[in-house]
């Protein structure tokens, strides 16, 4: 039943990947095409998890879940980059300067480094949720797949960039609510975060994992909505 469900997920997330992309031919941007890369590999992520009891224990799994672990690593903080570029590209004075552009690259290079980091010192243990199984790089009471596996095994990588990215999201939603009148980037996010905050320990993650494709559409229909009222460009930066 699990298994499927993140199966069901993968296909929302490919359909999400290619209306993005042709978004991204339609309404071109820097921040469109940002806000676009966390979606490469989210598919995948879902898809080795509802694939993984088929599959089984075994070095096939363990590669698919690494590559899945580095995917979100790694394409997840572009999202930071890609808030610092609406609110360039919509003209606000504050995010002109070339500075404030290279701080919200430096957030997001800094998530990245530090999550690679912990995982490359981190060891790979089977998870099981259900009918489910996958690699994690620690052990729960709620994902142990036998007897032996000792609760509290391995390295906890906790999900600090995607907390920190939703809250500015909504953040920056509100600020976009209130300088040009649009509200469904905050609106969207406020939602998907309710998503978030279902323990894993409850569903496995499955929940949380419905959440990330709704985010990712309204940052998508955010930085469509900014070119559209816009430009791709903007010479002269609005109050505030």
């Amino acid at each position: 039943m699990f298994s499927i469900g993140y199966l069901l997920i993968a296909v929302v997330d490919f359909g999400v990947l290619l209306w993005a992309l042709r978004l991204n031919k339609q309404y071109p941007s820097t921040a469109l095409w940002l806000a676009t890369m966390p979606l490469i590999l989210l598919w995948f992520d879902n898809l080795t998890i509802g694939l993984g009891s088929t599959l089984g224990e075994g070095a096939l799994l363990k590669g698919l879940n690494t590559v899945r672990f580095l995917g979100h690593y790694i394409l997840l903080p572009f999202t930071f980059i890609a808030i610092g570029s609406m609110a360039r590209q919509a003209g606000f004075a504050w995010a002109q300067p070339k500075w404030v552009m290279g701080a919200f690259c430096l957030l997001a290079t800094y998530f990245m480094v530090h999550d690679l980091w912990l995982f490359y010192h981190a060891t790979f243990y089977p998870s099981c949720f259900a009918e489910t199984v996958r690699y994690t790089t620690h052990i729960t009471d709620y994902t142990a797949c036998s007897p032996d596996d000792v609760p509290g095994t391995g390295q906890r990588i906790p999900p600090v960039p995607a907390i920190t990215l939703s809250n500015m999201l909504m953040l920056f939603g509100i600020y976009l609510w209130w300088k040009i009148g649009y509200k469904w980037l905050f609106l969207g996010a406020f939602f998907a975060t309710g998503f978030f905050a279902v323990p894993f320990s409850s569903t496995g993650g499955i929940v949380g994992n419905v959440g990330e494709p709704i985010i990712t559409a309204v940052v998508l229909l955010a930085c469509v909505h900014i070119t559209k009222q816009f430009g791709s460009n903007r010479a002269v930066a609005n109050p505030g």
